[in-house]
């Protein structure tokens, strides 16, 4: 019987497609996939539920008095918010609520990295917002405010019938944040409106068009000026419906039957309104900087925060992200700004989660010898104290019952560091001391303390507190005054100067009798300096744009004992850093109460239509708060919801030969209000009911440790065709006939498996596995009759004619009968594996492969049952980056190890993820013989090894990585060298090009005859030793193409130096990312 293997389009690829949406799912909780990083969970949190007529308030913190506080304030933006979008919660909204940011960086309720400069998240599926208590009360307010707008936008959006015609997707982020910006902070808003005088300034006022497709405009304050124009241009009524109209219809047809009229048109005037307002401003100002600037985009990169100047003015330490990947820590000369080293980053140091970057500054020892920061690091911020001339990490601290701190100030006499820190959501001053390694809580109230900086003679403290306005102020806006804190006394003195301004990063002067500060008391953003003798305030900066960090509330100010003014300056969407002595300032004296806020309006500056929103926040607290006794304590319930629903669709077919099927798919995700628990559930069908398939897995993750299990049902097929003659009786006569027979087997894997995986750290985590899986089969035999007719013709050949189809028969083909045919015994069999691993990852990605730090698996898997064999793993990467390439490299093994592990299907070396050059289809297309005895068997066994070395450059990408830029094209190129091994138990490993001939052999033809040449000699081959394996090597060059992140391409050339059947080397295309 002929016959060949047939691999069939069937059930198995909708059950892959479902099990690759299964493995997203259930592989990004449980394990982050085969490497990635953690989301570790720190803590067991234990939530409890306020309901308000709108809200249900799902919090864990004890203190009451700030929860019902949080509680009224989410009311009262729903009142503000509600006048705009006509809407109304039917049931109440879940606001998922945490004390600090470490805190919410550990959330199950959001998939993902939380990360540092994340404020809050509101997700479509459950409409959820989930955010933390800030560290001031103002961002509170804000970022409450701000979510809740997105909360309004997904229930007019998302909350009706599916099949409505909104679609959030039409809708730019300019729009989405912006408008939940201008919502929630109205027109005057002294940071965005100095970005907006930064466009004028640059020229750079991006059109809706810019606004929409570039990466280069803030979606959150260009959209906020732009939603704060048409307010004022047309009325805050018009918002809402321009916000439908473009969900409904897309940007451009939106504008068009909003306003009746095109982008450009709106644009233009957007542009105009800005210009119009901003260019009077200008002839009041100056544009450049006192002082020197040190530090630019050049030499520390994109983003350079958080200047700290050393006690002697030498040195300054400043976060940068030089490096591109990441936000590290380096050390500059302070006069010349030439960056003398880097004293710590994530990669060198594996205990720093994150650097606290976004609103907080390190601080020098007295000597100059030590500088301390905060991180966040195991599910906390901690102080790191590194030792400044060598790089060592000196001290690693936890601050006490303050989970969340930032902005250390070092006492002069070097025992103590003042900081502000979060303690069940209230924003409060400590100090620690090093003797005593013991922390002290300075100030125990509601208000904000914010930016402490000690005296010169280290009995006070100045710092920003909004102690003198958070009770008084009638707007949303909570604004800081400067205050002082006698150590000693715990006395604290307000200081009243530009009351209604922000006040921020106080620096005492050499001598203490000065106190410099940044302010915004006139719309801009410069800096103060305050006597303590006479109360005399001096202006001593002009700048059009403004002394300002990553937000407003960033310290940008730092003052050394020999009063050196370090400052980092905003400019062309840069911050520059720029140092001065005092006495380059040109002083000029001002009213502690004079303020004028006409430059941070955003423009126009004066409404022309309905006004609503800068009203009502104007007038904040003037609405009536719900009364205390209406918030609710209600018990907590899961409340499992679906989350998300797909579909293959159906399709139904009939078929003359395998009768009527039906393909179809189904899969959902379904989890608690918090995610700690989620199931999946998948289902397919495709041809017969015995091709159905389906999963269910369940993961628990609300502690530490993450827990799954999961059960299945699998149907893979394939099969054999073959053709025979044979008779068959048809009308009840035997006659000869001419079968064609295609065997369909399905294969149905059933298992039932557990998961299970404790991070150690972001970067290190141990995963555990169980499966108990039992494979059966089943085999359809189709056959088609055909009579045929044989015959000899004239010149006496035999031949056969097949004719027509006489009978057809589909029958189920017993175990027995299948292995007396084939050979090939389909006994049902089972195996039960338990596994280990350990991982580590704290590697960064380019482009398309990773570029820097390290990866590793150690794993060990033990299978009994019908089989039984020990499988361990050992997969070490490592990615050392040299700007602008990165050297990788990479040992791979992996091998089954026992009596039965070479009755499995061999493992294969030559997948170009794994080694390139040695494709199984590249030697079936070579029509040369190997002269050394290399073959393909060379390249299967029951064991492999591999080593890999990559050169990779990133070559076609974003202008600060690649070497050639473009924004459509990311690319990286690179240079290879690739090995390999693959082997049984029992073969001899020789490390040559190939295995050692033993001797000759005569040549056959297909019959068994001796081939011989034209004088009759009888020709031989060379016997080559099977038993010896040598390793394979190539080398070559290749293109990784990313594209758009959905698929990464890797077209190659590869030199195989085993290969004697090919000359030069062989082209090829992998489909991975690179290792």
């Amino acid at each position: 019987m002929n016959k060949r293997y047939l691999y069939l389009l069937s059930v198995k690829h909708i059950i892959a497609l479902l099990c690759l949406f299964m493995a997203a799912f259930f592989c990004n909780s449980a394990k982050a996939q085969y490497f990635g990083q953690n989301k570790v969970r720190y803590k067991n949190l234990d939530f409890k539920v306020y309901k308000t007529p709108h809200f249900e308030i799902y919090y864990y913190m004890k203190n009451d008095s700030l929860i019902k506080r949080f509680a009224q304030e989410s009311e009262l933006w729903y009142t503000l918010h509600q006048q705009i979008f006509r809407d109304t919660f039917n049931r109440p909204n879940p606001i998922i609520l945490y004390a600090n940011h470490p805190d919410f960086q550990q959330t199950t309720a959001i998939d993902g990295e939380i990360g540092v400069g994340t404020g809050g998240v509101t997700e479509g599926l459950k409409n959820r917002v989930v955010m933390p208590i800030m560290e001031t009360n103002q961002t509170t307010r804000h970022v409450l405010g701000h979510e809740l707008v997105h909360a309004f936008q997904y229930h007019i959006l998302l909350g009706r019938d599916s099949s409505n015609a909104e679609n959030i997707g039409n809708l730019p982020l300019w729009m989405v944040e912006g408008m939940a910006e201008y919502l929630s902070i109205g027109k005057k808003d002294a940071y965005t409106a100095m970005w907006m005088r930064d466009a004028y300034l640059n020229n750079d006022i991006p059109t809706v068009k810019a606004l929409t497709e570039s990466n280069k405009y803030f979606p959150y304050r260009y959209g906020e000026a732009f939603w704060s124009f048409l307010g004022s241009t047309y009325g805050d009524t018009i918002i809402v419906p321009f916000f439908k109209n473009v969900a409904r219809f897309g940007l451009q047809y939106g504008i068009r039957r909003t306003f009746g009229y095109d982008d450009k048109t709106l644009s233009k005037l957007w542009q105009n309104s800005i210009t119009n307002t901003y260019k009077p401003l200008l002839k009041d100002t100056v544009q450049k900087p006192v002082g020197l600037r040190i530090i630019d985009d050049k030499v520390g990169g994109d983003l350079t925060v958080a200047p700290s100047v050393s006690p002697d003015g030498k040195y300054l330490a400043f976060l940068s992200s030089k490096n591109l990947f990441s936000i590290e820590l380096f050390l500059a000369d302070a006069k010349t700004g030439r960056i003398i080293k880097q004293l710590t980053s994530k990669t060198s140091n594996t205990h720093i989660d994150e650097f606290n970057f976004i609103e907080s500054a390190g601080t020098w020892s007295p000597d100059g010898r030590k500088f301390a920061f905060s991180v966040f690091a195991k599910g906390r911020n901690r102080m790191l104290v590194v030792s400044v001339p060598d790089g060592r990490t000196i001290d690693d601290v936890s601050m006490g019952k303050a989970e969340q701190f930032s902005n250390l100030s070092w006492s002069p006499d070097g025992k103590n560091v003042v900081f502000q820190g979060m303690s069940e959501g209230q924003s409060d001053l400590y100090l620690y001391n090093f003797d005593s390694k013991q922390v002290k809580q300075l100030t125990n109230d509601k208000y904000s303390d914010y930016q402490p900086n000690f005296s010169k003679d280290g009995k006070k403290i100045i710092f920003s507190s909004d102690r003198a306005t958070y009770d008084k102020s009638l707007s949303q806006a909570i604004t800081f005054d400067l205050a002082e804190l006698d150590i000693a006394t715990g006395k604290v003195t307000n200081i009243k100067v530009f009351d209604g301004a922000n006040n921020l990063n106080p620096q005492y002067s050499s001598d203490g009798s000065q106190v410099y500060f940044l302010s915004n008391r006139d719309g801009f953003r410069n800096l103060y300096r305050y006597t303590f003798a006479n109360g005399k305030v001096e202006q001593l900066t002009e700048l059009f744009t403004g002394i300002c960090g990553i937000t407003e509330f960033s310290p940008a100010l730092s003052v050394s004992n020999n009063n050196d003014v370090v400052y980092s300056y905003y400019r062309a969407q840069k911050y520059s850093v720029y140092n001065a002595k005092a006495s380059d300032f040109k002083p000029v004296t001002v009213d502690p109460n004079s303020m004028d806020f006409t430059a941070a309006l955003l423009p126009p500056p004066k409404a022309v239509g309905v006004d609503l929103i800068n009203s009502n926040l104007n007038n904040y607290l003037a609405y009536r708060k719900i009364p205390v006794d209406s918030i609710k304590s209600i018990p907590y319930r899961p409340k499992f919801k679906l989350d998300a629903l797909a579909s293959s669709g159906v399709g139904v077919g009939v078929n003359s030969v395998y009768g009527a099927g039906l393909s179809s798919g189904i899969q959902g995700v379904f989890s608690d209000i918090l995610g700690r628990n989620q199931i999946y559930a998948g289902a397919a069908v495709n041809g017969t009911i015995y091709d159905f398939g389906a999963s269910f897995l369940y993961l628990h993750q609300k502690g530490r440790w993450t827990f799954g299990a999961g059960v299945s049902h699998i149907p893979y097929q394939s099969g054999f065709y073959g053709y025979d003659f044979t008779t068959r009786s048809i009308n009840g006569k035997d006659v000869p006939v001419y079968e064609e027979k295609t065997d369909i087997i399905r294969t149905f894997e059933d298992a039932v498996q557990g998961v299970a995986s404790y991070p150690f750290s972001r970067t290190l985590r141990a995963e555990f596995g169980a499966t108990a899986s039992r494979y059966s089969y089943r085999v359809d035999r189709y056959s088609s009759y055909y009579s045929y007719v044989t015959g000899q013709d004239a010149n006496g050949n035999q031949f056969t004619t097949i004719g027509n189809q006489v009978d057809f028969q589909k029958r189920k083909i017993s175990r027995e009968e299948f292995l007396s045919e084939n050979g090939i015994d389909l006994r049902a069999f089972q195996i039960y594996a338990a596994s280990a691993a350990l991982v580590g990852d704290n590697s960064y990605f380019g482009i398309a492969a990773p570029l820097g730090g390290h990866r590793f698996r150690l794993e060990a898997e033990y299978n009994v049952g019908t089989y039984k064999f020990f499988s361990p793993t050992v997969d070490l990467r490592e990615y050392v980056r040299v700007a602008p390439v990165t050297f990788a490299a990479r040992l791979y093994g992996y091998g089954r190890f026992g009596n039965t592990s070479n009755n499995l299907y061999p493992l294969y070396l030559g997948y170009p993820f794994l080694i390139r050059g040695y494709e199984s289809q590249t030697f079936y297309n070579s029509n040369k013989p190997n002269t050394n005895g290399f073959t393909i068997d060379q390249l299967s066994g029951s064991r492999i090894a591999v080593a890999n070395f990559e050169m990779r450059l990133p070559f076609t990408g974003p202008e600060k990585l690649a070497a050639i830029k473009s924004k459509f094209l990311l690319t990286d190129l690179n240079l290879f060298f690739d090995a390999g091994l693959a082997w049984n138990g029992g073969n001899e490993i020789k490390f040559q090009r190939g295995p050692d001939a033993i001797g000759q052999q005569p040549l056959t033809d297909q019959n068994g005859n001796p081939v011989k040449d034209a004088n009759g000699n009888v020709l031989t081959q060379t016997i080559y030793n099977t038993n010896q394996r040598v390793p394979a090597l190539s080398a070559g060059i290749s293109l990784r193409v990313n594209l758009f992140g959905a698929i990464i391409l890797e077209p190659y050339y590869a030199i195989p130096f085993n290969r004697t059947d090919i000359k030069g080397g062989v082209f090829g295309l992998n489909f991975t990312p690179g290792w």
